[in-house]
C-alpha cells in the first residue's frame, strides 16, 4: 500500500551522481524556503536528526518509520538517493515518488544484478512507480534509450530531458569556464536562456548533476534565482571531489590532493580526465578496488587509471574477506597493458604516505574509491580509517 504522504518526494537513481545531484537538490530547496530530509549514500538527515547511513537506501521498515518522523517534523520535501538493490528488493514501492531523475547507468554491481540490461530494467522500475516528471540524462546512452521507452510508455506524463550535447533537450547547459574550484555553465530552458550557473565542484559529470538538480527543483516551483543561489553557496560534498591543499608558507605550499568515491570505470574516467586537464605537474592516482564484489570491472579501472595518470598506486580499497593480492593482480593485468608507471603498495595508509612523499609542486594527488567513508573493511573487521586524515596527518596539517 503507497503511504499517504503531504511530504514531496524527490527520487534520484543512476550509477554516479546521485550523492552529488541529492546535496545540490537540498540546498537548492531550502534556499527556496522549503523544509528538506535528505536520505542517501552519506547519511540520512531525517528533520533535525542525523543517521548513519547503512544502506544508501534503507529497507522499507526504516523508511516508513522516517517518514513518520518528517510527518511530525511538518518537512516539505524528501531527496532520496534510490539505489538499485533498493528497486530490486522492494524498499521503495510504498513511496509516493512525485518526481525523479536518471542520471547514467555504467558497470557496476554485476555481482548482483548479472547482467547490464537485468541493472536498466531495475534502475527503469523508478520511472514506473513515479507519478511526476521524469528527469532524463539523454547524453548517456542508456539514458536516450529510457526517455524514449518512457514517452511510448508514459503518455501524457512528464518526460522532461537535460543535456551537455542536444540543443533541444528540456534542460541544456552550456559550459563557459572552467577551473579546479568550480564551473560556470549557461543554462538554457525549453531554448530560453535562463542565465550563467556557478557550481563549486569540478568536473563536467558534476554539471550534469546540477542539471538534473535543476529541472527537478523546477518541478518543485523553485525560481531561477534560488537555483542559481542554492548552487553558488554550496561549498563541498564530503568526498566527492574535496580537495585538500597545504598551507601557506609550509613546507607544502602549493599540495594538492583530491578525495572522491569514483569506484566505478566511469566515475573513475570522469574523476581523471577532469584532473589531467586541470594539473600542472603529474598526476598521481592512489586507488584499489573493493573485495566480494564486481570482479569484471578491476582490469577496466586499471586500464583507466593508466590511461588517464602520470604514476598510479594500486592499493586496498575494502578488501573484506578476498584475499587483497588477488584483487591488485585483477586490477595491474588492466593497468600493465596501459604501459603507464605504476607501484604495488597494498597497504591503503603506507600507498598515501607514499603518494604525499613523492609530490612535486604542480603535481596533483587523486585518492580515489573511498571518498566520504570513514573506515576500511578487512576480513570481517571494520577498521576506523579516513583518506582525508591521513592525508592531513601526512601534509602536518594534524
Amino acid at each position: 500500500m503507497i503511504l499517504n504522504l503531504s511530504i514531496i518526494v524527490f527520487g534520484i537513481t543512476g550509477t554516479n551522481g546521485k550523492t552529488t545531484t541529492s546535496y545540490m537538490l537540498r540546498n537548492i530547496l531550502e534556499q527556496g524556503g522549503k523544509s528538506c530530509s535528505l536520505v542517501g549514500t552519506i547519511g540520512h538527515h531525517i528533520g533535525d536528526k542525523d543517521y548513519e547511513a547503512i544502506n544508501t537506501t534503507p529497507g522499507a521498515e526504516l523508511l516508513s518509520d522516517y517518514f513518520k518522523q518528517m510527518e511530525a517534523a511538518q518537512t516539505e520535501c524528501c531527496v532520496m538517493e534510490v539505489s538499485s538493490h533498493a528497486l530490486a528488493q522492494g524498499r521503495v514501492d510504498n513511496i509516493p515518488i512525485a518526481h525523479a531523475a536518471f542520471m547514467n547507468l555504467t558497470q557496476d554491481h554485476l555481482d548482483y544484478h548479472k547482467s547490464m540490461e537485468e541493472y536498466y530494467q531495475t534502475k527503469k522500475k523508478l520511472f514506473q512507480l513515479n507519478q511526476g516528471a521524469s528527469l532524463i540524462n539523454i547524453d548517456d546512452a542508456y539514458g536516450r534509450r529510457l526517455y524514449k521507452e518512457l514517452l511510448e510508455e508514459k503518455a501524457g506524463s512528464k518526460v522532461r530531458s537535460y543535456s551537455l550535447q542536444e540543443i533541444d533537450a528540456d534542460y541544456r547547459g552550456e559550459i563557459v569556464r572552467e577551473s579546479l574550484s568550480g564551473f560556470w555553465f549557461r543554462l538554457w530552458e525549453l531554448g530560453r536562456k535562463q542565465g550563467i550557473i556557478r557550481i563549486n565542484l569540478s568536473g563536467k559529470h558534476s554539471v550534469y548533476d546540477a542539471l538534473a538538480a535543476i529541472g527537478l527543483a523546477k518541478e518543485a516551483g523553485i525560481q531561477v534565482e534560488d537555483i542559481e543561489a542554492g548552487l553558488k553557496n554550496l561549498v563541498g560534498i564530503p568526498g566527492r571531489f574535496e580537495i585538500i591543499k597545504g598551507l601557506e608558507g609550509s613546507s607544502k605550499e602549493g599540495f594538492a590532493a583530491i578525495i572522491d568515491y569514483a569506484h566505478t570505470p566511469d566515475a573513475l574516467e570522469n574523476l581523471l580526465r577532469t584532473v589531467k586537464e586541470l594539473k600542472q605537474g603529474r598526476l598521481i592516482c592512489v586507488f584499489g578496488c573493493g573485495g566480494e564484489r564486481d570482479k569484471e570491472k578491476r582490469a577496466v579501472m586499471g586500464k583507466v587509471a593508466g590511461t588517464y595518470s602520470d604514476y598510479c598506486i594500486i592499493t586496498n580499497d575494502n578488501p573484506r574477506s578476498e584475499n587483497p593480492e588477488d584483487i591488485v593482480a585483477d586490477i595491474e593485468e588492466g593497468l600493465y597493458n596501459t604501459g603507464g608507471e605504476y607501484h604495488i603498495i597494498t597497504n591503503r595508509r603506507l600507498a598515501i604516505r607514499w603518494a604525499v612523499s613523492i609530490w612535486q609542486k604542480g603535481d596533483i594527488i587523486v585518492v580515489a574509491g573511498k571518498g566520504h567513508e570513514k573506515y576500511q573493511v578487512i576480513g570481517k573487521e571494520k577498521r576506523n580509517f579516513d583518506d582525508r586524515a591521513i592525508i592531513r596527518e601526512f601534509i602536518g596539517q594534524e
